[in-house]
């Protein structure tokens, strides 16, 4: 019986990393947009933030998501582009410079 799991859990798997990772960065969304005067933001933002301190929880979530982002990339590609318009490839580049902005120029804020 696990044999027969196995297959499709691992094509299931990914997609719940990237639910996973999507559900956290919606919950540090809200976080920023409702603000700490807000209970529902500031439950949010510590909630995040608490989620986001443990790399074990979130490392794979985050590998996959750039997995995803990278495939999806690919098939923005020309020769494969379902898409006529080069904004696909557009959008997920700034994606990813987003991401990586925050990630290499905005550093680690102290904790409140």
């Amino acid at each position: 019986m696990r044999a027969v799991l196995s297959i499709p859990r691992a094509v299931v798997r990914p997609f719940g990393y990237l639910a996973f990772v999507l559900a956290l960065a919606s919950l540090s969304l809200a976080s920023k947009l409702l603000g700490d005067r807000d209970e529902l933001g500031y439950f949010t933002g510590r909630l995040a933030g608490m989620i986001w301190r443990y790399p074990e929880v979130t490392r794979r979530g985050v590998q996959i998501a750039w997995v995803v982002w990278t495939l999806a990339f690919l098939v923005a590609l020309p020769p494969l582009d379902p898409l006529a318009t080069p904004w696909d490839e557009a959008v997920l580049g700034a994606a990813a410079m987003i991401v990586l902005w925050r990630r290499i120029v905005g550093g680690h804020r102290a904790e409140r």
